[in-house]
């Protein structure tokens, strides 16, 4: 018999970059489809033309650096695909185009490839055209979600990603079938939606206390308040952030691997996201939330790697810097 010695990570199951890559792509078809529907021509035009730019991108690449050619791997597709939904329909033709050469020859290849990039490619394409060309880039709308009506069809939408948030349950899916990992989704989601109930609870008990209201009948309405359920969404619900939750967050090369790290990108990112979209709108505080917080995604994996037996853990390491700085006047001394 053959042992084959080689070192970790090791694949303990039959899940290869191009069935990644397709899964993701199967699950935005539906997104698509919608799209198509809502936009037209406009839309079809916008998909097939970023999709061919950003493919033809990594095959000029690799033909002239003399690299394996990947195409076949459907990651370039994934990038433009993920990529035209960001961009309004009314956009003129060389701004996908461009888009998806600067997403692939930018975001991809100048950082070594697939795999070696620290920020999502799509993101880092995105942002550019929205600094460089801001009137192309910008919707002439944007989504008003408010009804349970709006997650089917949203009459409001600017951009692709926008038109049909239920569409993006497909990504649901993916979560089942491990090709997205569910820790950064689920702290994610929990995040941006908790936070804006919080500070609405916080805010009624703070008023009950500036009236001077000792009833606890009062505080424990506001707790069932905060508990409850509403009928009508939260405004932060639209296409583009359960887009950034399930496919853009979830980018493995721009995400933490330890576990709590994963957490705690998620609720990193769910809390850039709230605090971009309140001061100014969900569409684009999704994109650049999710983008500030792959800046630090490395700082979070360093800091929540498993120690070694015997050796202090994170929250160990937090305690002793803060006793560090507390005064020795301040110390308690046990005497014997």
């Amino acid at each position: 018999m053959t042992y084959v010695i080689s070192a970790p990570p090791h694949k303990k199951e039959r899940i290869d970059i191009q069935k990644l890559n397709m899964g993701k792509i199967i699950a935005l078809i539906p997104l698509c489809l919608v799209a198509i529907y809502f936009f037209g021509v406009p839309a079809i035009q916008l998909i097939i033309t970023t999709v061919l730019a950003a493919v033809i991108t990594e095959l000029g690449i690799q033909k002239i650096f003399k690299q394996k050619v990947t195409i076949g791997d459907g990651h370039a597709a994934l990038i433009g695909l993920m990529l035209a939904l960001l961009i309004p329909p009314e956009a003129p033709l060389w701004i996908p185009v461009f888009g998806g050469f600067f997403a692939i020859a930018f975001g991809k290849h100048v950082f070594g490839g697939i795999g070696s990039y620290i920020f999502s490619p799509v993101l880092v394409s995105w942002i550019f055209m929205r600094s460089a060309w801001a009137t192309h880039m910008t919707a002439l709308s944007l989504p008003n979600t408010g009804q349970l009506s709006d997650l089917i069809l949203e009459s409001g939408a600017g951009m692709l990603v926008d038109v049909s948030p239920i569409a993006l349950i497909a990504g649901l899916y993916l979560i089942h079938k491990r090709y997205i990992e569910w820790r950064i989704p689920v702290s994610f989601f929990a995040t941006i939606v908790l936070i804006p109930q919080t500070l609405l609870f916080l805010s009624g008990v703070y008023g009950l206390i500036q009236h001077g209201v000792l009833n606890p009948l009062m505080y424990l309405s506001q707790l069932f308040a905060f508990l409850s359920i509403s009928p009508e969404l939260p405004y932060a619900m639209v296409g583009v952030l359960f887009f950034g939750i399930i496919f853009l967050a979830t980018d493995t090369p721009t995400t933490p691997v330890t576990k709590n790290g994963r957490l705690i990108y998620g609720m990193l990112c769910g809390l850039l996201v709230f605090i971009y979209g309140y001061f100014g709108n969900y569409v684009e505080g999704t994109l650049y939330g999710i983008f500030l917080a792959s800046c630090v995604s490395s700082f979070i994996e360093m800091n929540t790697r498993p120690t070694s037996y015997g050796n202090a853990s994170f929250i160990e390491r937090i305690y002793g810097r803060i006793k560090a700085k507390v005064p020795e006047s301040l110390k308690f001394e046990v005497i014997k």
